[in-house]
Formats: structure tokens, C-alpha cells, sequence
């Protein structure tokens, strides 16, 4: 009665269920040692996987790098498309090279301009280009041609006069030692091979200064002419025809290809100029003179007849000398190396006596000889021209020495 409802639990039932309890190392204190039996190498598994998830940013450049396969195959294809862009850029350049040059076609054109209006060749490999004429055809252009040129256009340019460009020696120079008073300095008794300290080398009676400045020889008995003393030589100008004597111990040496100026040089650097100058033929040498010698005075001049006949304006110290042909003037001039005493004034007064604007037929005469020596106690005493030249031969004896 008292047993209604309830189960009897018989002694033979036991409880299937494992009983975990926490170890003793959880207790006091105590460092537990943990054992995952048969789990740890899965464990260890899921570590790495997600170590290397998070290292290659989420598995697929790592599937890509372990695949060697796929690698290669990325590496061949960056290497070709990089090889591809290379050739295609050196092509590029090497067609922009090929391409027709149209000339005559200015920069600002050639911007922003269809390629019909400028008449540029687009395609290289066609031959015809258009708007090109034809052979006989004329071409119409702007530019100003010779043929174009109107005579009235032109400006008129009225022809300056030449100007002399050297300096003029002073008018006051004197000259260097002349010990024997024989009318040639000690340096010129060297060019003309005669005695410094003889009036007269050769005795024939006449003075050495006298026989030079005559064109005759001051080391030879009467009569020979200076030119064939072996002394000097002739000059003759291959442009102007214009003919000279000058030592023969100088240089001779033309200054430009015309040989409008040429120089005749000494070893102490002293030299003789000679220049070719236009002239209008209508103008006057005095006007021409005022105007081209500047700083020279008309007035110093004075007129001579050389030896030869030509006529001729020589400066009063004959260091300068002027010839006037048609419309050219010859200019003679002395230059002194140091712009001190004159060395060699009578071989300038020599070349004076010797020029010719051109070939002429004039000789000189030949000298005559004294029918006897005169008395040489005198050193000053003069010789008559009347001795020196054949009678007949000149009327106005004054100029010539």
C-alpha cells in the first residue's frame, strides 16, 4: 500500500556516464601541464594553416607560388609582353626616321594642319606628291628674285674715296750719320757696297750720293748705270704694271692678292710702301690729296720730273711721293721702324727717280765720263749737271738731282 507509484531501483543498475572531475594541478597554485592526447597534431595543423593565410593575404598568390607550373607560365608572359612593348616602340621611332621631309615648309605650319593643305607625304610608300609643277611649268612665289628687282628699287649707293690707312712720317725727321758728307747715310753706303768714309769711291768725280740719286753706279768708273751695277733690282707689279728699283739686299713682299700694297723692307725694319689708290679722272689731284692724305698739307708738295720722265708730287723732305696715271695715283712712303733719324732717305729718293706707272720707252742716258779728275781738297764742291748728262738731253737740269 504504502509502495504505490514507485519504482523499485534494483542494486544491479549502474550509472553509464563518466564522471570528470578537474585534476590536482588546478589546485594550490600549480602550473598544469596540458595534455591534448590524440588532438595535437591536428592542432598544430590548424595553427600553420592559419599562419600562412595570414602571411599570403588570403591562399591564392601562395597556391601560385607552390605551383610551379602556373609560375612559369606567369613569368613567360610579363617576359613577352615586355619584349612586345620594346619592339613596338623602337619601330614607332624607326618609321617616324623613314618618313618624307617636305621642305621650305616653316615650323608654324606644320601645327595643327591637315596634312592636304601643307602638301606633306603622308604615306612613304607613294611616289607622286601633288601641287607639284611640272618642268616647264612656272612657279608663282613671293620671294624676290634676281629677276624681280626693278633697277629704280635699288638704293643708290654713291662710291666712297679709299682712304689711306698708314701713318705719314714727320716732316721733321733728320737723317742718321753720314760721316763723309756724300749725300748717302752710313747705313746706305752698306746697300750700295761704297766707302763710309770716301766722298768719292770710285773717283771718277762724281760723289756717291750724286751718282746714286741719278740711277748710275758709285762704285763703278762712268759709264754704268745703276741697274746694271748689280746693286738694285726692278720691280715689276703683276696687276698694275707699275715698275721700281729698289736695293737688292731688301725684301720685297705684296700685302694682298691684287698687290695693291707692297712693301720693300730693310734688315733694321725701316721700308718703303707703295699703294695703288683710285682717282675719279675728273677730280683734280689736289682735290683727290684732300681727301684721302689726311693730316698732310698741299702746300708741302712740290712738283718733279724722274729720270724717267714722269712726272710727279714729292713731299719737301722726299720721304713721301705721289704719281698720278688716268684714275689711279701710286703713293710712295717711308716708314722709320724706331721714329728716329732716317736711315735710308736717298734709297726712297732713288725709287722715286726710278718709277714708272708702266713699260716705257725712256732709257736712261749714259753717263759721261770727266774728261778730267777735278781737285778733291774741296769736299763740298759741286759738280756741273753739265758734266753728268749728254747736252741736249734734259732742259730743266734743276729737277733732276
Amino acid at each position: 500500500m504504502f509502495g504505490f507509484g514507485k519504482k523499485k531501483i534494483q542494486k544491479s543498475e549502474k550509472f553509464t556516464s563518466e564522471i570528470k572531475v578537474i585534476p590536482d594541478e588546478f589546485y594550490g597554485a600549480k602550473d598544469p601541464v596540458i595534455n591534448y592526447g590524440t588532438n595535437k597534431n591536428k592542432f598544430e595543423q590548424r595553427k600553420q594553416s592559419a599562419s600562412a593565410s595570414d602571411f599570403d593575404g588570403g591562399g591564392f598568390w601562395s597556391r601560385i607560388i607552390k605551383n610551379k607550373k602556373i609560375l612559369y607560365t606567369l613569368v613567360v608572359v610579363i617576359f613577352i609582353g615586355i619584349v612586345v612593348v620594346i619592339s613596338w616602340y623602337y619601330i614607332n621611332q624607326a618609321n617616324k626616321q623613314l618618313a618624307p621631309q617636305v621642305d621650305n615648309v616653316p615650323v608654324e605650319n606644320n601645327l595643327n594642319v591637315p596634312a592636304e593643305e601643307t602638301n606633306i607625304i603622308t604615306n612613304p610608300t607613294e611616289e607622286v606628291v601633288e601641287n607639284i609643277p611640272e618642268e616647264n611649268e612656272p612657279v608663282e612665289t613671293d620671294i624676290l628674285t634676281v629677276e624681280n628687282i626693278v633697277e629704280e628699287d635699288l638704293p643708290v649707293v654713291e662710291e666712297q674715296p679709299k682712304q689711306i690707312y698708314w701713318e705719314f712720317p714727320s716732316i721733321f725727321l733728320v737723317d742718321s750719320s753720314d760721316v763723309d758728307n756724300d749725300d748717302l747715310t752710313d747705313a746706305e753706303e752698306e746697300v750700295f757696297n761704297t766707302d763710309s768714309g770716301t766722298w768719292d769711291t770710285d773717283a771718277d768725280g762724281y760723289y756717291d750720293g750724286q751718282e746714286v740719286s741719278n740711277l748710275y753706279n758709285p762704285i763703278g768708273l762712268a759709264p754704268v748705270k745703276l741697274i746694271d751695277a748689280g746693286l738694285i733690282q726692278e720691280y715689276v707689279n703683276p696687276t698694275w704694271q707699275y715698275r721700281v728699283y729698289y736695293p737688292l739686299q731688301w725684301l720685297m713682299g705684296e700685302v694682298d692678292s691684287l698687290s695693291n700694297q707692297v712693301l720693300f723692307s730693310s734688315a733694321p725694319g725701316d721700308f718703303v710702301e707703295i699703294a695703288v689708290l683710285e682717282k675719279d679722272s675728273a677730280v683734280t689731284f689736289a682735290t683727290w690729296f684732300g681727301a684721302n692724305a689726311k693730316g698732310q698739307n698741299f702746300s708741302d708738295l712740290q712738283k718733279f720730273t724722274n729720270r724717267f720722265q714722269e712726272e710727279g708730287w714729292k713731299r719737301k723732305d722726299n720721304l713721301v711721293a705721289y704719281f698720278v696715271n688716268n684714275n689711279k695715283v701710286y703713293v710712295l712712303v717711308y716708314n722709320s721702324a724706331s721714329g728716329g733719324p732716317v736711315l735710308y732717305r736717298h734709297v726712297i729718293q732713288m725709287m722715286m727717280q726710278s718709277f714708272r706707272p708702266n713699260k716705257t720707252l725712256v732709257t736712261i742716258p749714259d753717263q759721261v765720263a770727266l774728261p778730267a779728275f777735278p781737285d778733291f781738297t774741296n769736299q763740298t764742291a759741286e759738280i756741273p749737271i753739265e758734266d753728268l748728262l749728254v747736252p741736249g738731253e734734259f732742259e730743266d737740269t734743276e729737277e733732276i738731282l
